[in-house]
């Protein structure tokens, strides 16, 4: 058998976790086996396990790749406009484009909770994103004194969170139909 370069590698890692992301959108996080994944990629076991050591470990592979791809809808978002709105649907828009289901992250977040290595790395991504918001977000805070983009990228974050949390259950609006019941409730323009 060839040896698989670093490309092919790359790619067949991508290839098992884009299966097993399709099984934990049906089956759940807990619920999904190396079976499942094997008869979903169609390759088989020993093909999965020569890239990855457990099921635990594409987890988390597959956390840091559909949670941390979002940093470059932030980059592309903050070349466009810098506005903390437009970053956040910038940011969410990712999820559409590329069609991450938001009830995979949500169980990853909640896998977060009682898994320690998860949680690690749920905080690593979420760091990343925040530093992404605040280095985009640099024009604009310049341009509005007195704003701290800090404290902003933690809200921007909690926004995004809220928006998926209520993708995964199945409501349908836009980022654009949320913002505008978050302005009905908060009153007035709460994200700029």
């Amino acid at each position: 058998m060839p040896r698989l370069t670093e490309a092919s590698s790359q790619a067949r890692r991508d290839e098992i976790v884009a299966a097993a992301i399709r099984v934990m959108e049906r089956k759940g996080l807990t619920r999904t086996a190396i079976a499942d994944i094997s008869a979903e990629s169609g390759l088989s076991t020993g093909s999965i396990y020569s890239h990855f050591e457990s099921k635990a470990q594409i987890a988390l592979y597959a956390a840091n790749t559909v949670i941390g791809a979002r940093e470059a809808n932030i980059a592309a978002a903050g070349a466009a406009s810098r506005s903390p709105r437009d970053l956040v649907a910038g940011f969410l828009r990712g999820f559409d484009e590329d069609g991450t289901p938001a009830s995979v992250v949500l169980q990853m977040w909640a896998e977060a909770s009682i898994d320690p290595e998860m949680k690690q790395l749920i905080t690593h991504i979420v760091g990343r994103i925040r530093r992404a918001y605040e280095e985009a977000l640099g024009p604009w805070v310049a341009e509005h004194p007195g704003t701290d983009s800090a404290d902003l990228s933690l809200h921007m974050v909690a926004l995004a969170q809220g928006y998926i949390v209520q993708r995964a259950f199945g409501v349908k609006a836009t980022f654009e139909e949320y913002c505008a019941g978050l302005r009905g409730v908060l009153g007035g323009e709460s994200v700029a």
